[in-house]
């Protein structure tokens, strides 16, 4: 007993090792069902011409069924219609033939029987039969909604019965009056038999009718599964080709690449939804290819503008390394031109990080209210300091209180008067103004330089844009002040215009409102 008892003991880590085995089998199964699962799903594809043409095949036969179900029930109705009618003459004649007083009239009864394929019972006012031409499955039974529960009252004389029972169909005779589909039409009515009271039922099978519906129901079902095929076929072909330009569109973007971004689709063709998508692409490429060309051309200018300090740098310390140490003017015309030089690579580096931060929206704009026109003072004095070859001035400045970042107005201020400065010739006019325009501020800035042509005016805002490629000294820059001033003056809520005729000169308004929100 204690052996066994330490066999089992020894057992037992084995036992967990299998158990934890097994468990690990089953997550490893159910994970690698799951991934596959994943892969099939990822894989399973349906192409956009099968998705439409089930789409629209659904739809058409839904419509198809709903069709086929209005024509059956309305061709079933119009039987019903017809039935009560030929009912109502046999009741007419079977009338008739009571009231001449036969014994019984079982001859003519029999006669219209068969040719009518209905069945006729009388019935005395208790009702007992008196006469009947019924099979033995239905039986000479007096029909009311008293007795049976199965009966359904379609008017006054006319009513509907359903016996399970007597359900007894021979399909090699589909048209026989002894067949029974469960449900009949009963004719209800009163007559006159050897002056006495009597009722007549007249029951008509509708096997005629049952079996016309029928036939015309699968003769629609069958025009139906044709017809659905057929559409099949053509609507996958039409769909085929009605996305035939996807297919080219395809093809053709999948050509287009960092070096060949001059491809285009073709927009020849009818007026459709691909066409102006068609159209929204190339509009798409023509703008990133814009942005590529533009980047393309900042970054030679910023390796030029980056190159020439740089290079002037190198040659100053060269010249510091060979006779500088002892020459004190070689000196300090070094460390002036590299000072300078270094002021410039700080400015385009600033101006970069600006925008960087401006295009995440991590720039940040701290308001104060200050005055507009103590702003404007400030930069035409500082501007004068700097320039004096041109005529800088205020013909209008009043006094108005604004909310918004000093420090960046100020800045966008400066890049548009800097411009002015830039592009006027000696001895060239700048007015700096500012007032109260319908409750907003409108500041402008008026030269009498060499202007903007119209080509270039759309585009002075853009980023890397520059109206001069020939980047010399004077006129050099990297095309990002006026897409920074832009930027700021969106941020404060501001509009900028500009008006330019070439060697007339350039007048930049721009109008903001007199409490600036963020």
């Amino acid at each position: 007993m204690k052996n066994r008892y330490y066999f089992i003991k020894s057992l037992l880590p084995a036992i967990r090792q299998i158990f934890a085995l097994f468990i690990l089998f089953v997550k490893k199964s159910v994970s690698l069902i799951v991934e596959l699962k994943d892969s099939f799903m990822e894989k399973l594809r349906f192409s956009l011409t099968f998705k439409i043409t089930i789409v629209y095949f659904s739809i058409m036969n839904r419509i198809l069924i709903f069709i086929t179900i209005l024509i059956t029930v309305g061709f079933a109705l119009y039987l019903g219609w017809n039935s009560q009618k030929n009912m109502q003459r046999d009741y007419i004649f079977i009338s008739n033939y009571l009231n001449e007083n036969m014994d019984t009239p079982i001859d003519k009864i029999d006669d219209l029987s068969r040719s009518d394929n209905i069945s006729v019972a009388i019935f005395d006012e208790n009702g007992n039969v008196l006469y009947t031409n019924g099979d033995e499955l239905s039986g000479a039974v007096f029909y009311s909604e008293d007795v049976r529960k199965d009966v359904m009252h379609l008017n006054n004389n006319y009513m509907l019965i359903w016996d399970k029972a007597a359900v007894n169909v021979n399909w090699s005779q589909p048209y026989d009056i002894n067949n029974n589909f469960g449900y009949a039409m009963l004719r209800t009515g009163q007559g006159n038999w050897r002056s006495k009271i009597v009722y007549i039922q007249i029951k008509d099978r509708l096997v005629i009718e049952t079996m016309s519906t029928a036939a015309l129901g699968g003769g629609l079902l069958v025009l139906n599964i044709i017809f659905s095929i057929m559409m099949l076929i053509i609507g996958s072909r039409a769909s085929i080709k009605a996305l035939k330009p996807i297919e080219t569109m395809t093809k053709t973007v999948e050509n287009i690449t960092i070096n060949e971004l001059g491809i285009r689709l073709d927009i020849r063709g009818s007026q459709d939804e691909l066409k102006d998508l068609a159209k929204t692409f190339n509009n798409m490429l023509d703008r990133i290819q814009r942005s590529y060309e533009q980047q393309n051309q900042f970054v030679s200018d910023a390796s030029h503008e980056l190159r020439t300090p740089i290079s002037v740098i190198q040659g100053y310390i060269n010249l510091l390394d060979r006779w500088g140490k002892d020459d004190k003017n070689i000196l300090e015309e070094s460390i002036s031109a590299i000072k300078s030089e270094s002021e410039n690579m700080k400015s385009l580096i600033e101006k970069l990080l600006f925008l960087a931060r401006s295009d995440k929206n991590t720039q940040k704009i701290e308001k104060e209210e200050f005055y507009i026109n103590e702003l404007i003072d400030e930069i035409i004095k500082e501007s004068r300091l700097i320039d004096d070859t041109h005529e800088i001035k205020s013909e209008r400045n009043d006094t108005v209180t604004i909310t918004a970042d000093r420090k960046l107005l100020k800045e966008a201020l400066r890049v548009f008067t800097d411009n002015s400065i830039k592009y006027t010739p000696q001895g060239g006019e700048i007015k700096i103004n500012s007032g109260l325009q319908n409750s907003k501020l409108l500041i402008s800035i008026e030269d009498n330089g060499i202007g903007i042509s119209k080509e270039d005016l759309p585009h002075i805002f853009d980023r890397f844009y520059r109206v001069d490629k020939s980047r010399t000294k004077e006129t050099g820059g990297t095309g990002l002040g006026l897409a920074i001033a832009k930027w700021i003056i969106q941020k404060h809520n501001g509009q900028i215009s500009v008006q330019s005729t070439v060697n007339k000169g350039t007048k930049i308004e721009i109008v903001l409102p007199v409490s600036v929100t963020f």
